[in-house]
């Protein structure tokens, strides 16, 4: 059965709505290799990571600046009429070559960042660090401490709503639907989670570093064993080496 027209008008606009987005897609990929061509900066997330310049290591002895591509496109008369086709073409090429270097820098910070994260995993003291920062934020954010509530906080904010919401349920079950046992539940389990909430999040900062005097505590001999595996020497001699 052949298609009518409509479906064929249909399909043609189909397509050229396709052409056009298409069109667009590389019309914008192109400015963007010119921008990045006339512009030739890179993006660095120099704040994110570690950037000590360290002379008694190889790897740290310059900063993370220093280790970039070197490319170089020659753009010498380039403003002539019969060398305008070449000077898009190298223009293009610079832009593949600052894409190749952007690629290059944030591959160089991610390594960089990874390392230093297994460094500190390593002296098992990356999360206890902040574990006392962990604790105060979720009291701030609840508005619960040690000492008591705050004026501010989630718990504070939503505890009245949160009983009225209870109180229409209770009514509506025991009054309403006469299941009183169940009016029970429902209050006796909004107490229980209310007060080991607010307890844990009360003293969150001594529980978190328990948690992680445990964690230490049970991968202190899988560090020690990854130690002699990666180290044969003695750890004695290998620390006066390593400082």
């Amino acid at each position: 059965m052949k298609p009518s027209i409509v479906n064929r008008i249909k399909s043609n606009w189909t397509l050229k709505r396709l052409g056009k987005v298409a069109m667009t897609v590389a019309f914008t990929l192109v400015i963007a290799i010119f921008l990045l061509a006339m512009l030739g900066t890179v993006v660095q997330a120099a704040g994110l990571v570690d950037d000590t310049v360290n002379v008694a290591n190889e790897y740290s002895r310059y900063p993370l600046e220093n280790y970039q591509l070197d490319f170089y496109v020659d753009n010498s008369w380039g403003w002539l009429p019969w060398n305008w086709s070449d000077g898009i073409g190298k223009q293009v090429m610079y832009g593949l070559y600052a894409i190749t270097n952007f690629i290059w820098t944030i591959s160089l910070y991610v390594s960089n960042a990874t390392g230093y994260l297994v460094q500190e995993a390593y002296s098992l003291d990356f999360i206890s660090a902040t574990a006392d920062s962990i604790g105060k934020n979720m009291q701030t954010l609840a508005g619960v401490s040690a000492n008591g509530f705050s004026t501010e906080g989630f718990y504070v904010g939503f505890l009245l709503l949160l009983i009225l919401v209870l109180g229409v349920y209770v009514a509506y079950t025991g009054l309403i639907k006469r299941e009183t046992t169940k009016a029970i539940h429902a209050i006796m389990n909004f107490v229980l989670v209310f007060i080991l909430s607010a307890s844990f999040i009360a003293y969150a900062p001594d529980y978190i570093k328990k948690s992680m005097t445990f964690h230490q505590t049970s991968v202190m001999p899988v560090y020690h064993l990854a130690r002699r595996l990666s180290c044969p020497i003695p750890i004695v001699k290998a620390r006066t080496a390593w400082t």
